[in-house]
């Protein structure tokens, strides 16, 4: 198969889920919108070294990750040359999800607000098991192995827990 028809037919099947992922790094439009075409451009040109050796969604993740961690590091170090001391406010989750009621909507403040405050790699596996990837395909995106992904997606859970229930119970 051709570059250019390869190229095509794998926007096709993940355009939205590149984008999604790039969402939950950045809610800045301008931010998103850079790594979402980093990601598109990385793609394009490491293209023929894909071997088939995983599936290529996970290639694709894997590579969406990396640019984005890849710009959050370049935004950075652009930021601490400019303005020393500074950390970039543009690390954020977007607002992807509408809230049908009250509940819903406190639930996924709350659920930004947590996010936030992770660091990149719990982010990165929080994004990856929202999109329901197997822990599998988590493994060979992130390269920690099943099991730490698993662990790490257990305490992750029960901090989301511990929290909202110290939220619930006027303590957290």
């Amino acid at each position: 198969m051709e570059k250019d028809q390869l190229y095509r037919e794998i926007l096709k099947k993940n355009d939205t889920r590149i984008f999604r992922i790039c969402s939950w790094y950045f809610t800045d439009t301008e931010e998103r919108n850079d790594a979402y075409q980093e990601s598109l451009i990385r793609i394009w040109e490491h293209l023929h070294t894909f071997r088939g050796e995983s599936k290529v969604s996970t290639w694709i993740y894997r590579i969406v990750v990396n640019s984005c961690l890849t710009h959050i590091r370049k935004d950075k170090l652009r930021t601490n040359l400019i303005e020393p001391g500074i950390i970039p406010e543009n690390i954020q989750v977007a607002e992807t999800f509408p809230a049908d009621d009250d509940q819903a909507d406190i639930k996924l403040t709350f659920f930004r607000g947590l996010l936030q405050t992770m660091n990149h790699a719990d982010r990165t596996l929080v994004s990856l098991y929202l999109e329901e990837l197997s822990t599998k395909e988590m493994s060979d995106i992130t390269g920690l192995t099943e099991a730490n992904v698993r662990v790490k997606l257990h305490r992750i859970k029960e901090k989301i827990k511990k929290e909202w229930e110290d939220r619930q119970n006027g303590t957290g």
